[in-house]
């Protein structure tokens, strides 16, 4: 039986945060399992009795992170943990839970599953941003897709698109989505991009509601590079990733996207059906009575 060390992460808007966390802390306790707890949840529950840290500090001194909350909750953790390469397990206090796959009934199994070594670790691919306004002391990496959007603007705008330096197209459109394997059931699906299975080696630049019908998307290789270069009418056009981290940029403002140097680590038990999951989430038919 693996020694490890946990991270407790969660998203303390959910109301029950709580009701559902100092029974999770306390049967790791019973089981001997050492933590450490993010200190804003202090807000939640009482920390006195536990070891505390700030989140963005809880993935060096972890070997495993639980995010607590719904995929929102797991995308921010996500740009925090990743760079560290220390795994994630997504537990779903909110509603769609593509990443959070893990039920509060199920917390007591999924413990003993993972001091057993019992779970798969899933490589999720990430994007790396470079634009005016973000640096370092931003989080510009995200998990599910970049959006370059008019904003408040409300004409079209021109996004003039080059891959590995070659010229692809000037969309005429509301905005540009650049996601992952994994974003793609988030905005890109709402836009009409396609569903994309989460270990394919892929990105997808997909056009927000583009003037020209011929403008479908597109999906290319991982290891290739995209640079935007955005013009707005309107003086300003707005990105955010992972539709938490937004910044305004002037017209005429350049964007690169690519993958990044490490991706996201998730923890996947061996009941897991990618497939199955599909199904529940999007309400597609079940089979047949034989």
């Amino acid at each position: 039986m693996s020694v490890l060390n946990f991270g407790i992460i969660a998203n303390t808007d959910k109301d029950n945060v709580a009701v559902i966390l100092p029974p999770f802390l306390e049967l790791l306790r019973e089981k001997k399992i050492s933590f450490i707890v993010a200190a804003d949840l202090g807000d939640s529950i009482d920390l006195q009795e536990y070891q505390v840290l700030p989140s963005n500090d809880i993935s060096a001194a972890c070997d495993i992170i639980w995010s607590f909350g719904g995929d929102g909750t797991f995308l921010q953790t996500a740009r925090v943990v990743a760079p560290s390469e220390k795994p994630i397990v997504g537990v779903n206090l909110g509603e769609f839970g593509y990443l959070t796959e893990v039920l509060i009934p199920q917390l007591h199994q999924r413990v003993d599953e993972i001091q057993a070594g019992e779970y798969d670790i899933h490589e999720r691919m990430m994007l790396d941003i470079t634009a005016p306004g973000l640096s370092h002391e931003t989080y510009h990496y995200c998990l599910n897709d970049v959006v370059i959007f008019r904003g408040q603007f409300p004409r079209t705008i021109r996004l003039e698109t080059t891959i590995d330096g070659k010229f692809l197209n000037r969309f005429n459109a509301d905005g540009l989505i650049i996601s992952t394997p994994t974003g793609s059931t988030g905005y890109s699906l709402s836009a009409g991009g396609p569903i994309i299975e989460p270990g394919s080696q892929v990105m997808v630049i997909n056009p927000i509601s583009p003037h020209m019908l011929a403008n479908r998307p597109l999906i290319i290789p991982q290891d290739k590079s995209i640079e935007v270069c955005t013009v707005s009418l309107g003086g300003v056009f707005q990105v955010s990733l992972d539709g938490q981290i937004s910044i305004e940029l002037e017209s005429g403002s350049k964007i690169s996207i690519r993958k990044a140097d490490f991706n996201t680590r998730l923890i996947v038990f061996k009941d897991h059906n990618y497939y199955e999951m599909l199904r529940s989430k999007l309400n597609w038919r079940n089979q047949l009575d034989n």
